[in-house]
């Protein structure tokens, strides 16, 4: 979480957007409500006819008392809140963890952070204490915490009483004052030195928040220095990146990484996402790393978006990039997720496919989701495939969601299957997982 700095300014408005939404969803329901023809009381005779008016008539007024009741609501909230006003944080941090709205507690309770200062964060917290604050809460104000207070704040034997509480206050730290953070990283007292590892993933997605570049130099030097998560710090990079920059930039920003475990962590991250707004340009990016093995996660995100826009187009896709991990996940995911969509496409599809471990793999990921709308005819086209260990393994997957489906006509197919009888008794009985 960012301090809040322009909070004043966030919250008319937002609070403006709500008066407005919710006047406009109650005069919707107004006029809905009048255009309907009653059920029952519609005879000719006048009377009738007025006691429906009159019905009408207190049906609008009491909406349009509950629309300015409503707007009242927001206008209270607006002066609870507004910028100008002394609001004390006792009534700040009611509204934040009592109130009934959720929409009142997440603005309190941000107005309550942005309230915070070195002298009353003690107040806050006790507080918090008191009103039973949830853990993402308690987060988020530890995040502010390391912000306002700094270095101070690992001085008060109270902020180290809920698991991760140090490590969110290093990363608020971080965000705020990043060197600062890092020198105090680099010279941990000797009583936090248990805590190395939980620190660094803080201070990192501290400085991911704030600068992207000083955290990606970190995480290379925590590399070569036999950190044994640079990986997941990476991709918590990657994840800032992504949100801030967008996909396209994130995946020139990955570029630069040195080839192995921590690109493969960022491209992974960035890839379904670039894949979702632009599944072309995401797979002409990613086709660059295909033949590594640390792009074969991020070639099946890829896949995945694209086949549910353009199924056959991104096999197309598969099948021109070079033989190996990457290419077989990519089949088996598109497949997997054609035949859901369009069986009769993707089964004309893999008939037109030469004999190849390409069409191998792309057979086992069509069976292994089709058996569950058709086992027999699954069952048939696990039988095509030619490389005898994945053909045993894909008619083993089928045969048993055959046996949950329909066990008697099941075990009438695995007699004249003339499968091993080890293959039958793991089709008949598998162990259960």
């Amino acid at each position: 979480m960012k301090l809040l700095t322009s909070w004043p300014l966030h919250l008319v408005w937002l609070i403006v957007a709500i008066a407005s939404f919710l006047m406009g969803s109650k005069q919707k329901g107004t006029f809905a409500e009048s255009n309907q023809t009653p059920s029952s009381g519609t005879s000719a005779g006048g009377a009738s006819k007025a006691s429906t008016i009159e019905s009408l008539a207190s049906q609008q007024r009491r909406k349009r008392e509950g629309i300015a009741t409503e707007a009242n609501n927001v206008d209270t909230l607006a002066n609870r809140l507004g910028a100008n006003l002394n609001v004390s944080l006792e009534s700040l941090a009611v509204l934040a963890l009592r109130d009934p709205s959720h929409v009142t507690r997440r603005l309190a309770f941000a107005r309550l952070l942005e309230s915070m200062t070195p002298e009353n964060a003690a107040q806050i917290r006790q507080q918090m204490t008191e009103l039973g604050a949830d853990g993402e809460q308690w987060r988020d104000f530890q995040y502010s915490l390391g912000a306002v207070v700094g270095r101070a704040a690992f001085d008060d034997p109270e902020n180290n009483k809920r698991d991760g509480a140090l490590a969110a206050i290093l990363s608020g730290w971080a965000a705020a004052k990043p060197q600062e953070a890092l020198a105090m990283w680099e010279n941990l007292p000797k009583e936090l030195e248990g805590k190395r590892d939980e620190l660094t993933r803080g201070l990192v997605n501290g400085l991911a928040d704030t600068d992207r570049t000083m955290a990606t130099a970190l995480v290379l030097r925590l590399q070569d220095q036999g950190f044994k998560d640079t990986a997941g710090l990476m991709a918590m990079v990657a994840t800032e990146t992504l949100r801030a920059d967008g996909a396209e930039a994130a995946s020139i920003w990955s570029d630069q990484l040195p080839d192995g475990a921590m690109k493969g962590a960022a491209i992974n991250r960035i890839a379904g996402e670039f894949a979702r707004t632009n599944p072309e340009a995401a797979a002409s990016w990613i086709a660059r790393y295909a033949d590594q093995d640390f792009a074969a996660s991020a070639i099946e995100r890829v896949t995945r978006p694209w086949t549910e826009k353009n199924p056959e187009a991104a096999v197309n896709w598969l099948e021109s990039l070079p033989a190996g991990r990457g290419q077989n996940s990519g089949l088996q995911t598109a497949f997997n997720d054609w035949e859901d969509r369009d069986p009769a496409a993707a089964t004309k599809y893999l008939s037109s496919m030469p004999n190849s471990p390409q069409r191998d793999t792309s057979i086992s990921g069509f069976t292994s989701g089709y058996a569950w709308q058709n086992p027999q005819m699954a069952l048939q086209w696990a039988g095509s495939i030619s490389d005898p260990k994945m053909r045993q393994r894909s008619i083993t997957q089928a045969g048993q969601i055959y046996f949950r489906q329909n066990p008697a006509e099941a075990a009438k197919w695995l007699q004249t299957s003339g499968l091993p009888p080890e293959v039958q008794q793991q089709i008949s009985s598998p162990q259960r997982r």
